[in-house]
């Protein structure tokens, strides 16, 4: 009992240096700040790792993937919060399911996929276990589209493409946002905002992100 007391005191005082970190870093939601104290980042990450869960640095979530550090997944968050409607938000890459409980929170309604079925099935099962409910899981191929046609406000690719797949971007109603990781000069993520058939680029933070494949993974 003491030592799962000192391991959640370890993670509360981690989380709370995270939080630290951010603000001067330039998060400035007090509710995205919250949510991303509450929602204990270490159960997302291999368990090796888990000490380092709430470090600024990217780590291995298993299947040749990682998670985002702390100021990536919040810096995109922050910028949905600040510019899409709450309503549908479509995520591209599913990986360990933090930045789709981050997603669920905020959003009425998160759709995610991911190609990789082992990842699929322990993100879809770690957030039954937080209780999230809001969230509709799908394994397979994001350049083949979401299978049915839903009217999106948002959508957050979450590995490095050279174009979104259109089968994905028809979705997105007008005045939606999308975040996706981009090559431009450097490596970075940007925000776009959809006017009819031109896109609005928002803002951008350098950042790095694996590949986007095509094709699924049963492994």
């Amino acid at each position: 009992m003491n030592s799962l007391k000192s391991l959640v005191r370890t993670s509360e005082s981690r989380a709370s240096s995270m939080i630290s970190d951010l603000r001067r870093q330039g998060i400035e939601n007090e509710a995205l700040l919250a949510k991303m104290a509450e929602l204990p980042r270490h159960i997302f990450v291999e368990p090796a790792f888990s000490h380092l869960a709430y470090s600024s640095t990217p780590l291995p979530i298993g299947h040749n993937q990682t998670i985002s550090q702390p100021f990536t997944v919040a810096r995109m968050t922050q910028w949905l919060l600040q510019y899409a409607r709450l309503g549908r938000v479509l995520e591209v890459g599913t990986g360990s399911g933090y930045q789709t409980a981050l997603l669920a929170h905020f959003f009425n309604k998160v759709h995610t996929i991911e190609r990789k079925q082992a990842l699929h099935e322990i993100a879809k099962q770690r957030l039954t276990q937080l209780n999230i409910k809001n969230v509709e899981y799908l394994y397979g191929d994001a350049n083949k589209g979401w299978p049915n046609s839903v009217a999106l406000d948002a959508i957050i690719v979450t590995a490095m493409v050279n174009k979104v797949p259109t089968a994905l971007l028809e979705n997105l109603k007008e005045g939606g946002i999308l975040i996706m990781p981009i090559e431009d000069t450097v490596s970075c993520v940007a925000c776009w905002l959809k006017e009819g058939a031109k896109w609005k680029r928002l803002d951008d933070e350098k950042a790095h992100f694996v590949p986007l494949l095509e094709g699924l993974e049963d492994e």
